[in-house]
């Protein structure tokens, strides 16, 4: 559809001030989680429960869509010398540490319960997964919009900041971390400056504007408006949960409140709509944690970062560790630096964290105690609601869902064919992601790297993926081939696979939706391919799903194979019973 047809529509739709909008209320509140502030932080895994059962108004409705966690996040960092922590450059020590980008990453898995019964099943690696899918999705000025609120810049993460090192020397080698790592914040000028382009310097514009978005509060802070005897102090922003930078004593800390609409997180939220019951419970992992690498050659411009020496990250890493280097006195590590250690942690940090070299802290809490879930009461034209309600008392809720499978140690050259799903209904798409292996092991200071890429503190994985090339790729459902010949993949066959799908973007003139261009698909390989379209009785019967790809990359690869498929089920929006 051209876009002046929608305007030509849009100017021919009757127009009346009473019909402005339905609703004659709308407001927000929130309900906090039934943890109580205990959360268990340093153990690779943080669940956090919500239970939304006693969301109910006869006068108004709920609108499930408008649903969004706020978490609060503690992040620390320390640089040290045999356990002992030491004064970080003040200057640059607000860049040190950034969160990944886009808070899905901080989440796990999810499981969505409604009126007792399950309805989002709890599959591993969700923000691997749905942050392909909101890169997808969203538009430009979506991007420039709403993407700082979730942690995403309005610069994507560029191809040209990455580079992917083997070995490093103990000494004498600059080295800003081992295997793929994407953490230069800085360029050549001095902290906090940047006057070489991104392609110019191998440095990370995103990165350096997500560092900044964290206002630092210390004496050094170049804003001049936060802090003690300035216009805002720490106090006060704490009254409104703003993200800031502090210094305590040695300790490095960032607070700040994680953004989570859940209806980009899980499409089920999205499609229920308007409900007189919100009975919704919500069963999330956060990946929390603290991670140690060593250091070779502080303070000088040779500086490098070694392989991981502990993390107690058991799956995301959702910190990137950013390189600094150069002296002390222009915002490089103090010259005793042998160890920097990072955490994330929900509410409050532990006192003791790093597991290869234990790091004592004082007592950090966040000023929000605890995480919230906020939702919204809406009240509608009585006859419209009596309407909607009487024509819903049996709500067809049609939402994607998938099932994960991971796939280990594909050598260079190596064939992987594989039975991904002994029955499936209703699919929709196979995503093919693939990662550098937990095999593929490359040598540095302080040890071997053997953790994936989304483990590494050195890449911005998973919000980024990898330029990995799979050739030959075939698809096969219920014994019948999807393509017509295997495909070597390019961009080309992924625009082919994604241009006509409904979740990811639309081909009508005047309307353009996603982010993802050439160059940052083939720094960032997804291999998708559409099983939407078939006959219907071929789509309600229960079919074998198989997977079959040459590695064409110079490296072992892993592979996560995400398998969408439609669920259903009906919801009286009255009372909030669930059929499924």
């Amino acid at each position: 559809m051209n876009s002046d047809n929608y305007e030509f529509a849009k100017s021919s739709h009757p127009q009346s001030v009473s019909q402005y909008t339905s609703y004659t209320d709308k407001q927000w509140n929130f309900v906090p989680d039934i943890n109580n502030g205990v959360y268990s932080n340093n153990s690779g895994l943080t669940l956090v429960t919500w239970d939304l059962t006693s969301i109910y108004n006869s006068a108004g409705l709920s609108d499930a869509s408008d649903l969004f966690l706020a978490v609060p996040i503690v992040m620390c960092a320390t640089v040290s010398a045999a356990g002992v922590t030491v004064a970080p450059a003040t200057m640059s020590a607000y860049a040190l540490c950034s969160l990944k980008s886009n808070y899905q990453n901080l989440i796990h898995q999810i499981e969505v319960t409604s009126n007792g019964r399950q309805v989002q099943e709890m599959q591993p690696f969700v923000n691997v997964y749905e942050n392909f899918k909101l890169l997808s999705s969203m538009s430009a000025t979506d991007l420039q919009g709403i993407g700082p609120s979730l942690n995403i810049n309005g610069t994507l993460d560029n191809e040209k900041s990455v580079s992917y090192n083997t070995t490093v020397n103990a000494t004498g080698t600059a080295n800003n971390g081992i295997g793929l790592t994407n953490n230069r914040v800085f360029g050549t000028a001095a902290p906090g400056t940047q006057t070489v382009s991104q392609n110019g310097n191998q440095y990370n514009n995103a990165l350096y504007n997500r560092a900044s978005r964290i206002v630092d509060t210390t004496a050094n802070s170049t804003a001049g408006i936060y802090g003690t005897a300035k216009i805002l102090t720490t106090t006060q922003l704490n009254g409104e949960y703003k993200p800031y930078f502090t210094l305590k004593g040695n300790v490095m800390i960032w607070y700040d409140v994680a953004l989570l609409p859940l209806k980009y997180i899980c499409d089920v939220i999205d499609k229920m709509g308007l409900v007189k019951k919100l009975d919704i419970g919500l069963r999330v992992y956060f990946n929390t944690g603290s991670i140690q690498v060593p250091v070779t050659d502080p303070n000088v411009a040779t500086t490098g970062y070694g392989a991981i020496a502990s993390s107690t990250f058991s799956n995301t890493c959702p910190l990137t560790i950013n390189y600094l280097s150069g002296t002390n006195a222009s915002g490089g590590l103090p010259a005793t630096t042998t160890l920097i250690t990072a955490g994330v942690f929900i509410a409050k940090a532990p006192t003791t964290f790093g597991a290869s070299t234990p790091i004592t802290i004082d007592v950090t809490a966040h000023s929000m105690p605890s995480c919230r879930c906020y939702y919204s009461q809406v009240k509608v034209d009585p006859q419209k609601m009596l309407t909607y309600i009487e024509e819903n008392r049996s709500k067809s809720i049609v939402y994607e869902s998938f099932l994960f499978n991971q796939y280990t140690g594909l050598a260079v050259n190596g064939t992987f064919s594989s039975l991904i799903q002994s029955g499936i209904k209703n699919p929709l798409a196979v995503v093919v992601i693939p990662f550098i292996s937990t095999t593929q092991a490359n040598a540095g200071a302080g040890g071997t790297q053997t953790y994936s890429q989304y483990q590494s503190p050195y890449d911005t994985c998973p919000a980024t993926y990898s330029p990995l090339s799979i050739t030959n790729l075939q698809v096969t459902l219920g014994g019948v081939n999807v393509l017509n010949s295997t495909l070597y993949y390019t961009f080309e066959s992924f625009l082919e696979q994604v241009s006509l799908a409904e979740t990811l973007t639309s081909t009508d003139i005047g309307i353009q939706v996603g982010l993802i261009n050439q160059a940052w698909w083939e720094a960032n390989r997804i291999y998708y391919v559409d099983l939407s379209r078939g006959r219907e009785a071929d789509k309600a019967t229960y079919r074998n799903l198989v997977v079959t790809f040459n590695n064409n990359s110079n490296v072992t690869i892993d592979t996560m194979i995400f398998t969408i498929y439609l669920d259903r089920f009906t919801v009286d929006v009255e009372t909030g019973i669930v059929t499924k």
